[in-house]
C-alpha cells in the first residue's frame, strides 16, 4: 500500500520539475535592418526608415551592453 501511494505522489509532482520542450518561447529580437525595411514598406519615406534604423540599433545596443550615458 505504501509503495503505491509514493508512486502516485511522484507521478503528480514530477511534471513541475521536468517541463516539456520549450521551442519558440520568449521575445524575438528585431534587427535594425528589419525595422527599417518594415517602415520603408509602410510609409515609403526614406528619412523615417533611416531614423527607425538608428532607433532600433540603439535599442538593441542597450539590450546588449546596458544603458550608457553620454556626457
Amino acid at each position: 500500500m505504501r509503495t503505491r501511494r509514493n508512486r502516485s505522489f511522484k507521478k503528480r509532482h514530477s511534471r513541475r520539475h521536468y517541463g516539456g520542450k520549450k521551442s519558440g518561447t520568449g521575445k524575438k529580437w528585431t534587427t535594425a535592418i528589419e525595422a527599417a525595411q518594415k517602415t520603408l514598406k509602410k510609409t515609403g519615406s526614406l528619412e523615417k526608415a533611416r531614423s527607425t534604423l538608428k532607433k532600433q540599433a540603439l535599442t538593441n545596443a542597450r539590450k546588449l551592453f546596458g544603458a550608457v550615458s553620454t556626457l
